[in-house]
């Protein structure tokens, strides 16, 4: 199982390493009283949006995952979606955005298609 959000900092100071280390510690102490296993692997992806991603492509990108593996018809159907801010909810609301493909599947597709074009000739 995997865990894909996107933050939005709420200030010019703020700092993602230090919110992800805080949720992990958070959420980490609380799992450890009930498994016998860690919940979260030592490392993560972040990736940094420059404005022609768009923060609503990137969104429904996360939001569409589960619909996308197939555990629900609808993203709003599937029990751990959600946003916790205005901004999200008024997105969730809206329709989907254009499709927005993450750098390191965009890489692997470019990769992928050159692969293909040598093995035609």
């Amino acid at each position: 199982m995997a865990l894909h959000f996107l933050a939005e900092g709420a200030s010019a100071d703020s700092d993602l390493t230090k919110f992800v280390l805080s949720f992990k510690q958070g959420t980490a102490f609380q799992f450890a009283g009930k498994a016998k296993f860690p919940l979260w692997q030592f490392k993560y992806y972040d990736h940094i949006l420059r404005k022609a991603e768009g923060a609503g492509r990137v969104a429904w990108y996360t939001w569409l995952n589960p619909v996308r593996k197939g555990l629900c018809r609808l993203p709003q159907d599937f029990l751990f979606s959600g946003s916790f801010t205005e901004r999200g909810m008024r997105l969730f609301g809206s329709q989907p955005s254009s499709e927005w493909i993450p750098p390191w599947k965009e890489k692997a597709e470019k990769q992928g298609d050159a692969t293909l074009k040598r093995g035609a000739t």
